[in-house]
């Protein structure tokens, strides 16, 4: 029985992290969104890129990325990326095709055209890679690494992230709170049970020790994979805001390699 539980708690709490990435991405569309609507093209090429590469991006989520560097590669009249683009989109989807009322009728008559193409050649053309970089970041700091682990929220404080950090850290505080206070309770209920007289009700005493033992058990297990959620989103937070400063101060380069 316990074995099944430990693994109930652990599918919960894996969905549960898998809902918050996929709220994290769809929070990043809508960036991107606003910068599309702003008419910051060259920063939806460059952040599209970026979203791409992270393993929690669905396939809706592709297209609907892929959509808004479509429209800005055509609207700084980079045709050579639009192609190399909709080849991303054909390869996502072959059937996939783009909303007349959200999509200009010369972007859609582009795009027609260059699937026609591809199906022509009856698979997709290759396509040459081209790697984008940025001078790489460094590490996060130790300090806010050793408070994340130690406890969780803390060190995006230290980052001053604070919106996930006062989060983060109420969540870790009540976690803690109860997992300190069953572990006395476990330890009281075990004694009352060793030190039991003849004549005692040995089964509630019993009852009551093993149900405080389940529960510092259970948040115990929580606290552990909380820790490790905290610290990967850390990781995640600082990776974009390193991004982000050296996207702000133009550090950058692009390396093309032609096969």
């Amino acid at each position: 029985m316990k074995l099944k539980f430990s693994l109930t708690l652990l599918i919960i709490l894996f969905l549960s992290l898998q809902l918050k990435a996929q709220s994290h991405i769809s929070r990043q569309i809508q960036d991107l969104e606003k910068k599309f609507r702003s008419f910051q093209y060259e920063k939806v090429l460059e952040k599209g890129n970026f979203l791409l590469s992270d393993p929690y991006v669905t396939k809706e989520d592709s297209l609907q990325i892929l959509k808004f560097m479509l429209n800005s590669a055509y609207a700084l009249a980079d045709t050579v990326t639009a192609k190399k683009i909709i080849h991303k989109i054909i390869k996502c989807d072959p059937n996939f095709s783009l909303n007349p009322r959200e999509t200009s009728p010369k972007i859609i008559e582009f795009y027609e055209h260059v699937k026609k193409q591809i199906k022509a050649h009856k698979s997709i053309v290759p396509v040459k890679p081209v790697i984008r970089t940025v001078i790489k970041p460094i590490t996060l700091p130790y300090r806010s690494a050793l408070f994340s682990l130690l406890l969780p929220g803390s060190g995006h404080l230290h980052q001053k992230f604070k919106k996930k950090g006062v989060l983060y850290l109420g969540t870790s505080g009540a976690i803690l709170g109860g997992l300190i206070y069953s572990t006395i309770k476990t330890s009281q209920k075990r004694k009352d049970y060793l030190s039991a007289r003849p004549g005692a009700n040995f089964n509630k005493l019993y009852k009551d020790y093993d149900n405080f033992y389940k529960i510092r058990n259970f948040l115990l297990i929580t606290f552990l994979l909380w820790d490790g959620f905290v610290y990967y989103d850390l990781q995640k937070e600082w990776k974009v805001h390193i991004k982000s400063s050296i996207e702000a101060q133009q550090i950058s380069m692009q390396i093309s390699l032609n096969w």
